[in-house]
């Protein structure tokens, strides 16, 4: 049985007029770019008319000096703050639920999560939860209570996104499958990019966050969702990438590539926001819970199987893509393949299932959590069990 589908027409029409063309955007958050933004946090909390703040960050960042000239600034305004270091790479329910109960300790709070898309994911997630009786799992399957806390997001590293929309992705710790939460109240009321904040992060993260925006712009740019709006924002996405992340990788303390590369992160998630994203996602999500590996590091294994899949409804979107990411290379679909590859290369993030810790009976358990992702509706051609196995046996 296939994957649900969303519109079979616009699945096998790729480019569009725009005279054709019917789409909407949800509102976004207020986005706050500058070397040194984070610093000023506390004018944010006051304009929603809060006192309070709740930070939701992991440990490592928590104990690295990052969090404490933001926290100095903040007290300094009087503003009561807490710090919930819980959250984990690939956050649980648990987490979530335990960040839930700090929040409610505290009158009047904003949601502050600073980190990677973790941290992001596992605050907005509080927020909402908070205001909901029970567990995360228990909160999926009713209508939730909107978020009583508003949300201001940090995102300290160039990758995830979630710091402009109203979805997160946590795992259920019963069923060790990724799961979504999903509300119009935990969109971030502001979303803070202070490139200093990227400074400090790893030279692999860095590599794997970045492949997750190029990830990100690509299956929007190819998305059955896909508009002339999101496009314009796909392709100045990926021409970020193409530019910045070697250079960024290469050497962390390039100030102008870290701008560029978090700017493109969070325009590559409005292009998704509005499209939705595809089997790249609905692949490397099963990945990444099943052997809890980097989100990002998932998608570069996934991705050029994903798009060798897809070619046959999207080989003219793929041909920009390749122009895009090597412009005087083969402007053919396959060129584009080709041209992820050596990215992945050149960053050295070019691993396989196999690489990652993935054994051959873990196969059926692969495809069955992906077959059960939505975020697959929004591939361009439909996938069914055997197409889920032929990507992951391309991928082991």
């Amino acid at each position: 049985m296939a994957t649900p589908h969303l519109n079979e027409e616009r699945a096998i029409r790729g480019f569009a007029l725009l005279s054709n063309e019917n789409f909407t955007v949800r509102p976004l958050p207020t986005i706050v770019f500058n070397r040194g933004a984070a610093k000023d946090l506390n004018n944010h909390i006051q304009a929603l008319g809060k006192n309070a703040a709740l930070i939701v960050t992991d440990k490592n960042l928590a104990a690295s000096g990052v969090l404490d000239p933001i926290l100095d600034a903040l007290r300094a305004a009087n503003l009561s703050v807490e710090v919930f270091d819980g959250v984990e790479p690939n956050p649980t329910d648990l987490n979530v639920e335990a960040g839930a109960e700090k929040l409610k300790e505290l009158d009047d709070a904003v949601v502050v999560p600073i980190g990677g898309g973790s941290s992001m994911d596992c605050g907005k997630s509080i927020a909402l939860l908070a205001s909901n009786p029970g567990t995360v799992e228990e909160m999926q399957g009713s209508v939730p209570t909107p978020a009583a806390a508003p949300v201001i997001a940090v995102p300290t590293t160039a990758g995830t996104g979630s710091e402009t929309n109203n979805a997160c992705v946590i795992t259920n710790s019963r069923l060790g499958r990724k799961t979504y939460v999903v509300h119009p109240s935990i969109t971030p009321a502001f979303s803070v990019l202070d490139p200093d904040l990227t400074i400090g992060l790893p030279t692999y993260p860095t590599a794997t966050c970045g492949f997750d925006v190029l990830t990100h712009a690509v299956e929007a740019f190819v998305s059955v969702g896909a508009n002339a709006y999101s496009d314009t924002i796909a392709v100045e996405a990926i021409r970020k990438v193409a530019g910045n992340l070697r250079k960024v990788v290469a050497d962390g303390q390039d100030i102008e590539a870290r701008s560029q590369m978090l700017l493109g992160s969070a325009m590559a998630a409005q292009a998704f926001n509005v499209t939705g994203l595809g089997s790249a996602h609905g692949t490397g999500h099963a990945v990444s819970a099943r052997l809890n590996a980097a989100h990002g590091q998932t998608l570069a294994t996934m991705l050029p199987h994903v798009m060798e899949y897809n070619m046959s409804v999207r080989e003219e979107k793929y041909a920009e893509v390749a122009r895009l990411l090597v412009p005087t290379g083969p402007a053919t679909g396959a060129g584009a393949i080709d041209a992820v590859l050596q990215l992945r290369s050149d960053i050295d993030i070019d691993r396989s299932i196999t690489d990652l810790g993935g054994e051959g009976n873990l196969l059926s358990v692969l495809v069955e959590d992906a077959m059960a992702d939505p975020v697959n509706m929004t591939n361009p051609r439909p996938v069914d069990q055997t197409g889920f196995e032929t990507m992951y046996n391309a991928a082991w």
